[in-house]
């Protein structure tokens, strides 16, 4: 009793300390950097100097458009005709696995562009996340989920439940299934053989095929690393799947990618295509400049911050100079951790520039305006 009371005390303790650290770094700052952050949220909020999203991008404003009739003798398809091959096949599917298993990385690489946020910490995709490759007079379409987990709890069931449901719910838009493995250890874990039986059991109910894809492989290089791969492959060969094949891949290393994709092909049904050749995705521009932002808090930020968090974007605005500025706002629930992102303010616009000049071909400025959101912040 005596000790449980004397940590309780110390952890008072320790709170009032970071509390009182937080108080007496903010009364440091200069005047001047408060008179910026007043002028910058009375140019965004109140004078409203930035072009809006909506206004940037017109056509993709859909709540617009809505009620409006079609011109006479248009359809809604006019403005996208796809040009069609003489035989086009399609094929949609679905990347299903446990979190950390290079399933955006594979996305990424067979669609041949950086669409999905990539990181090495666990739940970096919350949503779908559409990619096309395009194989002679194939398409395929995959659809990136996020990472399955099996519900165990209720402190699971909060964090867990509504992305996993998201993932679930890809096969009901889908043909074929890829569960994502990654090569590791001797031996597949517990969770992994959870997900694998729970995907393989939904996909048959929909008799729907499922291609293991064992992701990482560019780690499988000494003969220690080959002799631990065969165990582990001789231990999920002994769940007897009905697994349809198994492909090895490695995005660092392009190894593996060709072969699955010509595989992939051989289920491909006669259909029209729904996607440009040159397409490798369906997001716009907003969406994936949202997803760098995304990778780069995961990168940047500590602990369970980039979990709790929410950003969207609502001004793009074009500069004379050629640079595009990019107005965010962020939403916390604790103060904390908005202090937390305002100390890392630097690393992230810093970060973010790079990345996103490197993958969008242009010169991007990004302002955040972060806010307290005293009820909790969604699950999206």
């Amino acid at each position: 009793m005596f000790l449980r009371n004397l940590l309780q005390l110390h952890s008072l303790y320790s709170r009032r300390r970071w509390e009182q650290r937080i108080a007496s770094v903010l009364s440091e700052h200069e005047e001047s950097k408060v008179d910026d952050v007043a002028r910058r949220f009375a140019r965004i909020y109140k004078e409203r100097r930035y072009t809006s999203v909506e206004e940037a991008f017109p056509l993709h404003d859909k709540a617009r458009w809505v009620g409006l009739s079609e011109p006479s003798g248009t359809s809604p398809g006019a403005n996208r005709a796809v040009a069609q091959p003489s035989n086009p096949h399609v094929l949609k599917l679905a990347l299903l696995g446990p979190q950390n298993s290079g399933k955006t990385s594979l996305l990424n690489a067979l669609s041949l562009s950086h669409i999905g946020a990539v990181s090495n910490r666990s739940g970096s995709t919350k949503d779908w996340i559409k990619g096309v490759a395009t194989v002679h007079n194939t398409q395929l379409v995959l659809l990136d989920t996020p990472g399955v987990v099996i519900i165990n709890s209720d402190k699971d069931r909060r964090r867990h439940a509504a992305p996993s449901a998201r993932a679930w719910d890809a096969l009901m838009v889908t043909e074929l299934v890829l569960l994502t493995i990654p090569a590791g250890l001797g031996f597949v874990e517990p969770e992994q053989k959870a997900v694998a039986r729970e995907v393989v059991h939904r996909a048959s109910l929909r008799k729907m095929p499922v291609v293991l894809v064992i992701t990482m492989m560019d780690k499988v290089q000494t003969p220690k690393h080959r002799e631990l791969y065969f165990s582990m492959r001789t231990d999920f060969e002994s769940m007897c799947l009905p697994i349809a094949a198994v492909h090895e891949t490695s995005v660092k290393g392009c190894g593996g990618l060709l072969e699955l994709k010509d595989f992939l092909c051989r289920y491909a049904t006669p259909g029209e295509w729904e996607f440009f050749r040159n397409e490798a995705t369906d997001a716009t521009t907003v969406d994936r400049l949202s997803e760098l932002l995304r990778q780069c808090f995961f990168e940047v930020l500590p602990h369970e911050i980039p979990h709790q968090m929410r950003h969207r974007i609502i001004g793009w605005t074009k500069k004379d100079s050629g640079t595009t500025e990019v107005i965010t706002e962020v939403f916390f629930d604790r103060p904390a951790y908005m202090f937390i992102f305002y100390s890392k303010l630097e690393a992230i616009c810093y970060r973010a520039q790079r990345v996103v000049e490197r993958e969008l071909k242009g010169r991007y400025r990004f302002v955040f305006q972060a806010f307290i959101a005293p009820g909790g912040v969604s699950s999206r």
